[in-house]
């Protein structure tokens, strides 16, 4: 039987995707991606199906109310941008 500590480890071994890997995770599932600074964003028009929800959520992504978008930090954590825009402070590429 695994102890929290193992479980936590196990956890915190996960594998990170790479900004190359999820690039290349939104061009396999034809996502229209943003990269801002290191992180990428996909947005919708309308809420996305199920299927494509969690395979975001499965991947790393995370929903951002605030930005009413799909974020994805690719290994680079960074301090909250409240109070300012990373598409407004980073160079925005599309892919």
């Amino acid at each position: 039987m695994e102890t929290k500590t193992e479980n936590a480890k196990k956890e915190n071994s996960r594998h990170i995707p790479d900004l190359a890997e999820v690039i290349a995770f939104c061009r396999k599932l034809n996502l229209a991606g943003k990269v801002v600074g290191k992180w990428v964003w996909v947005f919708f028009e309308d809420k996305p199906e199920e299927t494509i929800r969690k395979a975001l959520k499965d991947f790393g992504f995370r929903w951002s109310a605030r930005r009413g978008g799909w974020a994805h930090n690719c290994g680079n954590p960074s301090r909250s941008a409240s109070k300012s825009s990373p598409f407004e402070k980073y160079q925005v590429t599309t892919i």
